[in-house]
């Protein structure tokens, strides 16, 4: 396994600093890190899919995936269609960017409580990521599909989305923090779903009290190793599954990014090393 890091760990300095995507990918090669992850959201409008191939380069990177934002739980059949769509254009993207993976998501979900509105949210995760998948196969890219909070949060729901549209093509992206947002331990989480990971984001979050869930704790973000997650069960979890692609870090702390990330890196790296004692 090896280093990357996600543009979205840098988000508020690129928008504060105005960066180029050549600028993000530099400051990333400076840390030592050898692998960036380009965000949809952020990636300017326009950009093909060869500009971001060069600009890896250019830095000496190499691209670990094109990570795609989407809500396939949209409130209409128009705007659930207009999603679907945007994720086929993203698809192309990555596919002529060289993208080994894209993280996708399944939908927003408001309330996890109501099963009868989890189940009718989860008929319509499943169609548009069915037809999703057959973009991905027509264009040789694999989704990865990410546990976000919404549907899928859980282990056991990314397996059945996996296991139900039954692709090669629509894989795991295993976020060690986000299993938390359910009340999952991450590394326990991490354990179940890893056999079908393709990708892995990794993030940390602090346990707040919170007597409003059944857990009995909420979670606020912080800085890679500063928190709660217990990263170096979910790094062995992986390996022992098999596992050996890229750990991305996805930092959503509140501490200055400057500062933040590369005490994630730091942490990342050692993570790794003890993992593989």
């Amino acid at each position: 396994m090896r280093v990357s890091m996600c543009h979205y760990s840098l988000h508020r300095t690129w928008a504060r600093e105005g960066w180029s995507l050549g600028e993000l990918a530099d400051y990333v090669a400076s840390l030592g890190v050898g692998g960036i992850d380009f965000h949809t959201r952020l990636i300017p409008p326009g950009t093909s899919g060869a500009e971001l191939r060069r600009t890896v380069a250019d830095a000496g990177l190499v691209l670990t995936g094109v990570s795609f934002s989407n809500n396939f739980n949209a409130a209409t059949a128009d705007e659930r269609a207009e999603q679907v769509e945007r994720v086929r254009r993203w698809i192309r993207l990555a596919a002529e960017a060289g993208a080994p993976v894209s993280r996708i998501f399944g939908g927003h979900l408001a309330d996890r409580t109501n099963a009868k509105a989890r189940g009718e949210a989860m008929n319509v995760i499943l169609d548009a990521l069915a037809e999703v998948a057959r973009t991905a196969e027509e264009h040789g890219v694999v989704l990865a599909l990410e546990n976000h909070g919404g549907l899928p949060c859980t282990a056991e729901e990314q397996l059945r989305v996996i296991e139900s549209i039954g692709s090669d093509h629509l894989r795991a992206t295993i976020d060690v923090g986000n299993y938390m947002q359910c009340g999952q331990e991450g590394h326990e989480a991490t354990a179940t779903a890893a056999p079908y990971a393709a990708y892995v984001h990794f993030k940390d979050f602090r346990k707040v009290d919170d007597a409003s869930v059944p857990w009995g704790w909420g979670i606020e973000p912080c800085t890679v190793g500063d928190g709660d997650v217990d990263h170096v069960a979910c790094l062995r979890a992986l390996g022992e599954a098999g596992y050996e692609g890229p750990v991305a870090i996805e930092y959503e702390g509140t501490e200055d990014e400057l500062a933040g990330v590369p005490r994630s890196v730091e942490f990342t790296r050692r993570a790794l090393e003890e993992a593989d004692r």
